[in-house]
């Protein structure tokens, strides 16, 4: 199994090309690490289990268990992204483990649940570690960000780094066929410190 700064012990998914020009891009923010430039009033919420406000950045030491919850106000499809300091991003969710991304409004889903036959340790990389939501009132193909390798349960994200993991979700929800308007899709980021 590859190195990613979480691992995922078994046991028991900014260049939108000739986007159409209605649609403004998605920002890049210190904060976050894309941001929907429009309003909507569909919201995610992702946090670690260290930090259920979501309002400070937490402590694991590398090997210590780790559970990421999301909530949205309205039903909608989650993809979560693990994004490591040395710039490595694994895609959390959709993975070949089983269970849905789907989720209903109000609904709190926490990864591991307690039924999923495997754990995520912190692993990888010293330093700031981030997990990205995006939320979408309807499924996102990722083939063109992500892809599985033969045998692993969870997706590398063909990117590197936040900034190239932005841009590559801008063509997600950009793509020329059939962009997904703005007002249907947001992003949250959840922050914690690794160390030894």
């Amino acid at each position: 199994m590859k190195k990613p700064a979480i691992l995922f012990a078994l046991t028991a998914s900014l260049l939108a090309p000739l986007a159409a020009p209605a649609l403004a891009a998605p920002v890049i923010s210190a904060q976050s690490i894309i941001v929907n430039p429009v309003q909507t009033s569909l919201q995610a919420r992702v946090w670690v289990d260290r930090d259920a406000s979501g309002s400070r950045t937490p402590n694991y030491r590398i090997g210590d268990r780790i559970r990421v919850s999301v909530s949205v106000n309205e039903n909608a499809y989650v993809y979560l992204f693990y994004v490591d300091p040395d710039g490595s991003v694994d895609q959390i969710l959709p993975n070949r483990l089983g269970g849905s991304n789907y989720v209903r409004k109000g609904e709190v889903r926490t990864f591991p649940s307690p039924r999923d036959n495997f754990v995520f340790n912190v692993g990888g990389n010293p330093g700031l570690n981030k997990v990205l939501v995006v939320a979408s009132r309807r499924p996102l193909d990722l083939s063109e960000l992500s892809s599985f390798r033969s045998g692993q349960p969870f997706a590398q994200v063909n990117a590197k780094g936040s900034q190239q993991l932005a841009q590559a979700l801008s063509i997600v929800v950009n793509p020329v066929e059939q962009p997904v308007p703005q007002q249907d899709w947001v992003s949250d980021t959840a922050f914690f410190n690794a160390t030894y």
